[in-house]
């Protein structure tokens, strides 16, 4: 009796340890890349909380477009999330008002930065098929600015609301570490 019991135990044991750990699936900001400052042309952010990163669309559509002129120290960065040969989202970011040449939290151009996407309702009158939402309260803070390597990282954040829509959409967590060079 004693040795079956044993047996009992020693085998359930043995199947509890056979069972494989559920994986956790990973929330929204994990699906982020990280804050890196290495420039690895790398970009991401929550819109309205769901993870959203560039995708490239082929040659002549890079995922990530970045400008910096270091004589003016005008800064954007556009990326796109192409699905189809329309890009179906888009996230700019970026300064044009203040230079920007060292590191530091920054106010981003109202007209600059923006969100927008393929939409087949409530569309921008002047872009056919895109939704477009307008930055009204974005900041962001350049971690790297090196002109010697061509990097620049940092993070973002901001509001966006579109008039045509009478909609608004919150970006956050927003990150980037690119070569403009």
């Amino acid at each position: 009796m004693k040795n079956t019991l044993l047996f009992i135990l020693l085998l359930a044991a043995l199947s509890f340890s056979a069972c494989e750990k559920e994986k956790t699936p990973p929330t929204e900001l994990e699906k982020l890349p990280a804050a890196t400052q290495e420039g690895k042309n790398t970009f991401g952010c929550l819109v309205d909380g769901k993870a959203w990163t560039p995708k490239w669309g082929g040659l002549l559509k890079p995922g990530i477009t970045p400008y910096y002129n270091n004589v003016r120290g005008n800064f954007s960065v556009k990326a796109y999330h192409y699905q189809s040969q329309d890009f179906s989202s888009a996230v700019t970011i970026g300064q044009e008002m203040i230079p920007i040449f060292d590191p530091g939290t920054y106010t981003m151009d109202v007209g600059l930065t923006s969100y927008r996407v393929t939409s087949d309702t409530c569309v921008d009158p002047i872009l056919s098929n895109r939704r477009i939402y307008r930055n009204i309260n974005g900041i962001f803070e350049i971690t790297r600015l090196d002109v010697s390597t061509g990097i620049i990282s940092g993070t973002f954040e901001f509001d966006a609301v579109s008039e045509t829509c009478q909609d608004t959409v919150r970006i956050t967590d927003g990150r980037f570490d690119i070569k403009y060079k």
